[in-house]
C-alpha cells in the first residue's frame, strides 16, 4: 500500500497499533507456541486427568491482544465516522437545494 497524502497520523496510528497487536497475537504467539510448546490450546491430560502438557501462552493473552488490536480498529472507525472530512466538497443540507 503506498502513502497518500491523504492519510493522517491517526490512520497510520490505528494501522499500526491495531495491526501489530493482531499480528503478534496471532501468528507471533502461535509461532512460539508452535515451535516451543505444545500447538493445542487446551491442555493435554492423561486418564488419571494429571496435565502432560499444557501451552506456553495461555489463550487468554493471545485472546486479549487480538481482542485490543480489534478494539483500536473499531475506535478508529468510529473515529472516522465522526471526525469531518475537511475537504472542499459539495455543498449539503439546505444550501446545496438552494443553488
Amino acid at each position: 500500500m503506498t502513502d497518500t497524502p491523504t492519510m493522517s497520523a491517526a490512520d497510520r496510528a490505528a494501522m499500526l497499533v491495531g495491526g501489530s497487536l493482531i499480528v503478534i497475537g496471532t501468528v507471533v504467539l502461535g509461532l512460539i507456541e508452535t515451535f516451543v510448546g505444545n500447538p493445542s490450546p487446551v491442555p493435554v491430560t492423561n486418564e488419571a486427568g494429571d496435565v502432560i502438557a499444557a501451552p506456553t501462552i495461555p489463550v487468554e493473552i493471545r485472546a486479549t491482544l487480538i481482542g485490543l488490536g480489534l478494539l483500536v480498529w473499531g475506535c478508529y472507525g468510529v473515529y472516522k465516522l465522526a471526525a469531518p472530512t475537511g475537504g472542499e466538497g459539495a455543498p449539503t443540507g439546505t444550501a446545496a437545494m438552494t443553488e
